[in-house]
C-alpha cells in the first residue's frame, strides 16, 4: 500500500520502480492502472512487432485494450 503525499505523489516500492522509470497511467473508473514503459519501446518490440500503423495509432489501440482488460477484470471481481 502506498500513500499520496501533499503534492499528489506516490512512492512505488523499489522492486517495482526505479528512479527514471516511466509509466503509462490509465484511469479506470475510481481506479488507476500503471503500465511500465520500457526505456526504448520501439526498439524492444521491433523483433516481434511488424505493422504499418504509426506510433499514435498503436498507442490508442494499446490504451483501449488495456482499459478493456481492466474493466473485464473488475467485473469479474465484483461478481465474486
Amino acid at each position: 500500500m502506498v500513500k499520496v503525499d501533499d503534492r499528489g505523489r506516490i512512492n512505488l516500492p523499489k522492486d517495482i520502480a526505479a528512479p527514471g522509470d516511466r509509466f503509462l497511467i490509465i484511469p479506470v473508473g475510481g481506479r488507476i492502472v500503471l503500465l511500465k514503459i520500457p526505456p526504448k519501446p520501439v526498439e524492444e518490440s521491433s523483433s516481434w512487432l511488424h505493422t504499418e500503423k504509426d506510433n499514435r495509432e498503436l498507442r490508442s489501440i494499446a490504451e483501449s485494450q488495456a482499459i478493456k482488460e481492466v474493466e473485464d477484470k473488475l467485473k469479474r471481481e465484483v461478481a465474486y
